[in-house]
């Protein structure tokens, strides 16, 4: 095709029908400035546009690309449509192979971006976080996990897990093992908190000070307290005669060191005890104990 030529034929065939370059366009849905292309010689019309063009313009296909009014036999015009149709079904098998190519990629791209994302999700503990509690007054953060942090990252295994970390960023990393979490109780003064766990049939409670950097189990503490008051009354005096005395931890008392504390047990003759009582974590003291009514 030559331009040029194709270009004069066009805007000759174009004046015979009193059009404007706008209106051709319009007619072709694009605009007049590829028109005015066109008939400048800049350059040819595209493939797709040759079919109606020439419709519009009143010649064939075949005239339009040779520039030139011609006795384009109908074998000639037949085959320009073909190689047009052709080169049209071409381009769009192109674009097809092209878009597959870029979606195959952008599965891929999203596929690693999932991937990534997920490990580095793993990685952060951020699936397995049961519960965060800052202390009253903002110092320290805990996180409570459901995975075993011995290794500083995060297996398979459950276990429940605290990262105590410091405002300068100073953690301390503790694993009580495959349990059930209950909760978690700073004191007032931010000092040291309780936790609540469930192993097995067991109520567990821990007593963790900071600023001492030391756990103790609760549990034996006030068993030792509710021993010297409420067991002797109904003739224990061997600790490893104890029944197993169920405890629940309420809430601190203001001064950080008092704790009420619900507890439960069976005695030797199968009746049920339950009250409250308080407990100075401080001294050891239990004080205040009520016996609940269980009939």
């Amino acid at each position: 095709m030559d331009n040029v030529k194709t270009g004069g034929f066009i805007k000759e065939l174009r004046k015979e029908r009193d059009m404007t370059q706008k209106q051709l366009a319009d007619l072709l849905h694009i605009t007049d400035r590829a028109v005015s292309k066109w008939e400048r010689g800049v350059c040819a019309p595209d493939i797709s546009l040759l079919e109606p063009l020439a419709e519009i313009l009143g010649v064939s296909i075949v005239e339009l690309i040779q520039g030139e009014r011609a006795e384009a036999p109908q074998e000639a015009e037949a085959s320009a449509k073909e190689i047009i149709s052709y080169s049209q079904n071409e381009v769009r098998r192109k674009v097809r192979g092209v878009r597959k190519k870029y979606l195959a990629a952008a599965a891929l791209v999203l596929a690693a971006a999932v991937l990534i994302g997920g490990v580095l999700l793993w990685r952060s503990g951020w699936p397995f976080v049961l519960d965060e509690v800052a202390s009253p007054n903002g110092a320290y953060h805990v996180t409570v996990y459901g995975k075993d942090l011995s290794n500083h990252f995060f297996p398979l295994k459950d276990s429940v897990s605290l990262i105590t970390e410091r405002e300068d960023g100073l953690q301390w990393r503790v694993i009580y093992g495959d349990c059930v979490y209950r909760g978690v109780w700073w004191s007032p003064d931010s000092r040291k908190y309780v936790l609540a766990l469930d192993d097995g049939d067991e109520s567990r409670l821990t007593l963790s000070w900071l600023d001492r950097n030391s756990s103790s189990n609760l549990n034996a503490y006030l068993s030792m307290g509710v021993e010297a008051t409420e067991l002797r009354k109904y003739g224990y005096s061997n600790p490893d005669g104890w029944p197993e005395i169920e405890y629940q931890f309420l809430q601190w008392g203001t001064d950080s060191a008092s704790m009420l504390i619900y507890y439960a047990f069976e005695d030797a003759a199968g009746e049920d005890h339950s009250g409250y009582f308080w407990y100075n974590c401080e001294t050891g003291a239990v004080e205040g104990i009520l016996e609940m009514d269980g009939k």
